[in-house]
């Protein structure tokens, strides 16, 4: 006869375990302590099979049932019991009406979430190879490891290595590529590369989708040959300006392209290299790529602009102080979220702020200035004995041509643009 509660509820201990039978191999096994659980006994293989479901009343009869059942249609398909029912929640759901094949479904993606959980991360495998590798080997490694941070970290830091396969990391290094330009796409691509092979390396994970995607169809290494435009300029200054961005960098942005500086060149200028009587500027040596002093010459625009920055830096001995310690010189990548601000209300891609050189070089040439006036003030080295007296014998020529240059850059905006970026008041 099958089980009833009120049946259940008087079965008491009687000093050794002892069980009763309910139907179709479920029993309930009264302990000789008094507690009472569930059992169900099958025969698989030819072999007698016991397996537990829980103890009453926490499950009840009618539970316990539902339970034996589906237990009983596992052994049909020549099913242990426990390959479904020690998975957490199943009986649960076996209580909530729900069949083998949801409780499977459930099964299945609790244990891939927990190998997920269980798998190192590209962050975590960052981590280690800058920790190991970056940091013993590089003398600045910080500032080389920036493209990690910047373009790989961002999108994949939480992603475990085996799920990051070459379609995922191909979308995002051509998605640099577009938006960040081919070098930005290259150097990630390179990162990506290091860091999955350390990562195979040390059996973090099988495969190195970075190496089966090559740089040639990433893009070409050559030197960079980007350049605004005259209406490209006009939308780059005019967006420049309307930017929400501080004042100091809208100028230092400005003066970048006016004189055709590098960013290291500006951004780590001191006010006793300036001379502000005979509009010069001297760049001692030590901050040049060339290892040589470089005169820049300066037109009335950059002086009206260079006296702006002196009052916004509040005594500081820096051109461009850091906006958190006027002690000290900015750093040059402050100048990028300005600078992308331009070129977004520009519409213009592809371009960063070392291109402004590319740009002056061009246009100057363009409106017929000597090759070697214009690589002069761009600091770049000219061949043959024309190279060793261009100090002194272009001087002149340079301020005519930046004054020209920077009158240009004043032209190609409208009139209300102009007012609006006046170099003599600030906003």
């Amino acid at each position: 006869m099958a089980l009833t509660d009120t049946e259940i509820k008087k079965l008491k201990p009687t000093g050794k375990d002892y069980q009763k039978a309910d139907s179709k191999g479920l029993v309930l096994v009264i302990r000789e302590a008094g507690g009472k659980f569930w059992r169900g006994e099958f025969r698989l293989d030819g072999k007698k099979l016991r397996y537990g479901y829980g103890n009453y009343p926490q499950i009840s009869l009618v539970n316990a049932r539902k339970i034996h059942d589906i237990a009983r249609e596992l052994i049909t398909f020549e099913k242990h019991p426990a390959t479904l029912l020690d998975n957490p929640g199943a009986i649960q759901m076996i209580i909530d009406g729900h069949s083998i094949k949801e409780i499977e479904a459930k099964a299945a993606a609790t244990k891939e979430a927990e190998t997920i959980q269980a798998l190192i991360t590209f962050g975590d495998a960052a981590d280690k190879y800058k920790t190991e590798w970056v940091d013993m080997k590089w003398k600045k490694p910080d500032k080389g490891w920036r493209p990690v941070v910047l373009h790989l970290l961002p999108k994949l830091k939480d992603t475990p290595l085996e799920l990051i396969d070459v379609a995922m990391l191909r979308e995002l290094i051509y998605n640099l590529r577009e938006h960040k330009g081919v070098a930005t796409a290259l150097l990630s691509h390179g990162w990506a590369d290091r860091i999955f092979g350390y990562a195979v390396e040390h059996d973090y994970c099988k495969h190195n989708p970075a190496a089966l995607i090559k740089a040639a169809r990433v893009g070409n290494r050559n030197k960079r040959t980007r350049w605004l435009s005259t209406p490209e300029i006009k939308r780059y200054l005019v967006g420049l300006y309307q930017s929400p961005c501080y004042r100091g960098y809208k100028l230092a942005l400005h003066l970048l392209l006016m004189l055709a500086l590098r960013k290291s060149e500006l951004c780590g200028a001191a006010w006793d290299e300036i001379d502000f009587e005979k509009g010069e500027m001297l760049i001692p040596a030590g901050r040049m790529k060339t290892k040589k002093d470089h005169l820049v010459m300066l037109p009335t625009q950059a002086i009206e602009m260079l006296h702006e920055l002196q009052r916004l830096g509040g005594g500081s001995q820096w051109v461009l102080p850091a906006a958190t310690n006027n002690n000290i010189a900015m750093r040059s990548q402050n100048l990028d979220p300005t600078h992308n601000a331009a070129l977004a209300d520009g519409d213009i891609i592809d371009y960063n702020i070392h291109d402004h050189r590319h740009t002056a070089s061009t246009h100057l040439r363009e409106q017929g200035h000597s090759p070697e006036v214009v690589e002069t003030a761009l600091s770049h080295a000219i061949p043959r004995m024309a190279g060793v007296y261009s100090h002194a014998q272009y001087k002149t020529q340079r301020m005519e041509m930046l004054q020209s240059w920077a009158n240009f850059l004043d032209t190609v905006m409208t009139e209300r643009t102009v007012i609006q970026a006046t170099f003599r008041k600030a906003l």
